[in-house]
């Protein structure tokens, strides 16, 4: 077995390489639109706007309303970006959810730093400790400063409650009771650190369910396995929690995605099922996989390829090819 220190620069150089990679697409917001065929209102929220407060990561959220034409799911999927990522970059699984009647909101956070970088070299409890700071503001880590109003938990309320009035008639409402999420009626779905972040929500909130994406990617290095927050109990059942990932991923090594969808109680129905091969219901299983290449030059379009707009495969008819597995995934 190498040493932790021969593993650690490897690791260091990906991780650098694909934040540079990220910073150079940009991630500079569209204008509005709408998708192929879609009724859905789609609408870029500043976040200051909707919280004086925020101090840091700017950059616009993306809410998009249920397609009418769809069945009222009465749920909300939220979708946290990658390191250094931003909502612009995923519209395409948004728009999924919305075609399928739900409220979708992609999070601006704060994302500058990879968590995987931050707790490199320090004890497995890091990678809970960083990310339950940034998810809910309060001083768990000396690694990281991130205020209440900065916080993911803080960020999503704020945008409910603002996108409530400005525009009342269209339902966010509905996922607040008092000022607080309602997490009984949220999915939250995640790439690569956002995954890892809604990972740990798992184990704080009671939700409608999770979807990762090329994640969780939380392994110490140092203990040669998945981070120890994976282990802890659920809230959000694991039934209602649900995996996919490229097999070709240099960025998260399947080997080590494998073992962390594992911990995390996912194989209770049964092993990895490639999307490839097989069509939903994908034999049920809740850890998902596919070996189809990634698009664009960024250093790993396969850590892309299952959810980012320009690294995900299309079909024929310029869909995601990939749409009937976030469909699978999360919005059951």
């Amino acid at each position: 077995m190498k040493s932790p220190t021969r593993q650690l620069m490897p690791r260091v150089l990906a991780m650098i390489v694909a934040t540079l990679a990220l910073a150079a697409c940009g991630g500079g917001s569209s204008s509005s639109n709408e998708g192929p065929g879609s009724t859905s209102v789609e609408r870029e929220v500043d976040p200051v706007a909707a919280d004086p407060r925020i101090t840091t990561a700017t950059t616009v959220h993306v809410a998009v309303t249920p397609d009418p034409s769809a069945a009222a799911a009465g749920r909300l999927f939220v979708f946290l970006p990658g390191t250094q990522g931003v909502p612009d970059l995923y519209r395409l699984v948004l728009r999924s959810g919305a075609a399928r009647g739900y409220h979708a909101l992609g999070l601006s956070y704060p994302n500058d730093e990879a968590v995987g970088v931050i707790c490199l070299v320090q004890p497995s409890g890091c990678f809970w400790d960083v990310r339950r700071e940034i998810i809910t503001g309060v001083d768990n880590s000396a690694l990281v400063t991130v205020g209440t109003a900065d916080a993911i938990t803080t960020r999503i309320a704020k945008a409910i409650a603002y996108l409530d009035a400005s525009h009342p008639g269209e339902g966010w409402g509905q996922y607040l009771v008092g000022g607080a999420i309602d997490w009984s009626r949220v999915v939250v779905g995640g790439h690569s650190q956002g995954g890892g972040h809604a990972g740990v929500m798992s184990k704080l909130y009671e939700m409608a369910g999770a979807c990762y994406f090329s994640s969780p990617p939380d392994w110490s290095v140092a203990d040669q396995t998945p981070a120890t927050w994976t282990l802890r109990a659920n809230l959000t059942p694991a039934s209602r929690q649900y995996a996919f990932g490229n097999i070709g991923d240099a960025l998260v090594p399947y080997d080590e995605l494998s073992q962390i969808w594992s911990a995390m109680g996912l194989a209770a129905w049964g092993g990895p099922v490639s999307v490839d091969s097989i069509a939903p219901p994908f034999g049920g299983s809740h850890m998902l996989t596919t070996a189809v290449p990634g698009n664009g030059n960024m250093p790993s379009p396969e850590h892309g390829s299952t959810v980012r707009d320009a690294a995900t495969p299309m079909d024929a008819s310029g869909r995601p090819a990939f749409d009937p597995v976030w469909a699978y995934m999360c919005f059951r």
